[in-house]
Formats: structure tokens, C-alpha cells, sequence
């Protein structure tokens, strides 16, 4: 059964890069015929720089993903599943925001549009800054402070926190034999 979801997985892989070819080259076709046939917008450089991050993403994401198969149809690598969550869904963000963005610089005829593609820095600033905040809090290292932290300033040592009368209550009751009754 393992060589089923193998199958799934590769046609899967298959559809999914095959649908993101079809929308990014007929995006970047439609551009490219508008910024330099047309001459709309009138600057074709935010065009050229701007679809470098979508190319590099549907590179990576060919190299990655794209099954290999012999001509005997043996499965010689499956790729890394396109469905997954992380690194791969913000290569997908990144086409898609590319796409948009050269559409709606063709609508309102400007390449000021680019400039939200600042968002995807920002975003990625966002989540680091989360990841760090997360690994210091797990290391102990920072974090929210609590309010009896402050109480220990005349106290040398840690301060153990004292404990509720229901969980004294739990440790009191643990140390009874346990007896079932039918």
C-alpha cells in the first residue's frame, strides 16, 4: 500500500506544478507583452526585478518537487509533497503575490504596486521575530515576567511557588491507598 500513496503523492506533485507553470507563464507573458509591446507601465525594470523572487520560487520548487520517473513508469523519486505546510507554502505566497501585483500594475497602469511587495519581508521579519521570542522563552532566557518576580528582591536563591490548596489537597489524597468499591 505504501507504493498507492507513493502514486497519489506523484500525481498529486504533478497537477499541483503544472497548474502554477500554467498561471505564472501566462501572468508573465501578459506582462511582458504589455510592459514592452504596449509600453504599459512606462518603466520595465520593477517588472524584471520583481518576478525574479517568483522564478527562483517556482525553480525551487521544481527542483524539490517534481517526481522523477523511468520509462519502465518505476517511481525513481517521489519529491517533497507540494501540500505541505512552511517553506513551501511561502514559495507558493510569493508566485501568487507576483501574479496579482503584474496584473494590477496592467489594470492601473503604475509600478508603484511594487512596493507592496514589502509585505513579504515584513512577513518574514514577523515570523522570525516570533522563532526567536519562542526559542528564548524555551531556553529560559526571556519572556514574560511573572508577578511574584519581583517579590524576591530581598531574598538571595530561587523562590519556590507556593502551592494551591487544591493541589495540596491532590497530594494529600495520593498518598492513600486507593480503594474500589463495586
Amino acid at each position: 500500500m505504501a507504493g498507492q500513496s507513493a502514486k497519489k503523492q506523484v500525481a498529486s506533485n504533478n497537477k499541483i506544478l503544472k497548474e502554477i507553470h500554467r498561471i505564472t507563464w501566462v501572468s508573465l507573458g501578459v506582462s511582458a507583452v504589455f510592459n514592452f509591446a504596449v509600453g504599459r507601465p512606462q518603466n520595465y525594470k520593477p517588472f524584471i526585478i520583481f518576478s525574479i523572487p517568483a522564478l527562483l520560487s517556482i525553480y525551487t520548487l521544481e527542483k524539490t518537487g517534481r517526481p522523477v520517473v523511468d520509462n519502465s513508469g518505476k517511481i525513481v523519486r517521489i519529491g517533497q509533497d507540494l501540500q505541505q505546510e512552511g517553506l513551501t507554502e511561502y514559495f507558493f505566497d510569493i508566485i501568487y503575490l507576483t501574479v496579482i501585483f503584474n496584473l494590477i500594475s496592467i489594470v492601473f497602469n503604475t509600478t508603484k504596486i511594487w512596493w507592496l511587495y514589502l509585505v513579504v519581508p515584513a512577513f518574514a521579519c514577523y515570523k522570525l521575530y516570533g522563532l526567536v521570542n519562542a526559542g528564548r522563552q524555551l531556553l529560559g532566557g526571556g519572556g514574560a515576567s511573572t508577578s511574584g518576580a519581583t517579590e524576591n528582591d530581598g531574598q538571595s536563591g530561587s523562590k519556590q511557588p507556593e502551592k494551591s490548596k487544591r493541589q495540596l489537597k491532590m497530594e494529600k489524597r495520593g498518598d492513600k491507598p486507593k480503594v474500589r468499591y463495586r
